[in-house]
């Protein structure tokens, strides 16, 4: 098998992923008709394999594809990505089922780690700090001034802005700033075949009114309800510090379970709209606050239905370079094994 493209003589690049057929970062393969390609990563044009390569790399190319936990299909062209960065295109009849169960969960280990880690460095060096100072004789009237930093701190945790709707976006012709604090009293919407929404209170203040616990206070006014694009954008921002604390990895399986059970990722998003869950703590909707386990599983549909839709946006390009490459394989395919005995015969 040649290495380099018929078309641009740009390297084809190498993969791991299919034993059979090593040549190629990007492999298009059609099993039924027995056609396997290498992509090249330059002019994207689909070079042809010889055809005693193609069966046993077509088959792997295959099962590899119905295993990918990431993949989007169309009528006629799939799109799969591997572990090891492998690009897979399926030429044929769309695969039943949807996107496999999410891979997420060591970023989310990794989130819980760092968590706990900074969390007892910063407990130990305050206890160090301040048993020092009190050894010392002043540590008693310095406690009133820690906790002043603590909450100043808390504020400017709670004021900092995860994701701005652009004016053009906003359903109110204005800027949108969305805040920590902001998200705390959100709650999600389902808007039919509009997708679906995300309400935000008090956008139009940049610090909650506290309660006599602390938390922030919300008002029926100044409530912004972001439509699908908007919502998911802000949404993404957000689950990240509603999971800020990251999970278990018996947390994250009883999260991926609990996505396994809606046929797609999509249909997790619009059952979660459905039921108007509330992201943070409010209490006028306590009876709606979002659980630790449905957080995380909305998270990681979140990432995934993104995916998705990302690899979907490059199928109509894919399906037109397969009808292109198609033709020339099957002319291809056509010729006899040696051309100038044929001609000899003749």
């Amino acid at each position: 098998m040649y290495r380099a493209c018929i078309f641009c003589s740009a390297a084809l690049g190498a993969n791991e992923a299919i034993e059979a057929f090593p040549v190629g970062k990007c492999l298009a393969f059609d099993a039924a008709r027995g056609r396997l390609w290498a992509v090249c990563p330059r002019c994207a044009r689909w070079n042809l394999a010889p055809i005693e390569e193609r069966w046993e790399a077509t088959e792997a190319a295959e099962e590899r594809f119905r295993g990918a936990r990431l993949r989007a299909q169309s009528e006629n062209v799939g799109l799969a990505k591997l572990p090891d960065g492998t690009r897979l295109i399926r030429i044929g009849q769309a695969m039943p089922g949807e996107l496999a169960a999410w891979r997420y969960g060591g970023q989310l280990v990794r989130r819980r780690r760092q968590y706990l880690i900074v969390g007892a460095a910063a407990a130990a060096g305050t206890a160090v700090a301040l048993g020092g100072l009190t050894a010392l004789g002043i540590g008693a009237g310095l406690f009133p001034f820690w906790s002043a930093v603590v909450g100043a701190w808390e504020e400017h945790k709670r004021k900092k802005v995860i994701h701005r709707v652009p004016a053009a976006d906003s359903p109110t012709g204005q800027e949108i700033a969305v805040r920590r604090w902001h998200v705390q009293g959100a709650w999600l919407d389902d808007a039919g075949g509009d997708g679906i929404v995300l309400h935000v209170p008090d956008v139009g203040r940049e610090k909650p009114e506290p309660d006599w616990r602390g938390r922030p206070r919300f008002s029926e006014s100044g409530v912004v309800a972001l439509p699908d694009v908007q919502a998911r954008a802000v949404l993404g921002r957000a689950m990240v510090h509603v999971n800020s604390s990251g999970a278990a990895a018996s947390e994250i399986q009883h999260a991926v379970r609990l996505l396994a059970e809606s046929a797609s990722a999509e249909e997790f998003l619009r059952s979660a709209a459905g039921k108007q869950y509330v992201l943070g703590k409010r209490r006028d909707m306590e009876d709606r606050q979002l659980a630790p386990t449905p957080a995380l599983a909305l998270e990681m549909a979140l990432h995934e239905e993104t995916e998705r839709r990302a690899l979907q946006g490059e199928l109509a390009v894919l399906e037109a370079a397969w009808r292109d490459a198609e033709e020339v394989a099957a002319i291809a395919d056509a010729l006899p094994d040696d051309p100038l005995a044929r001609l000899k015969g003749a």
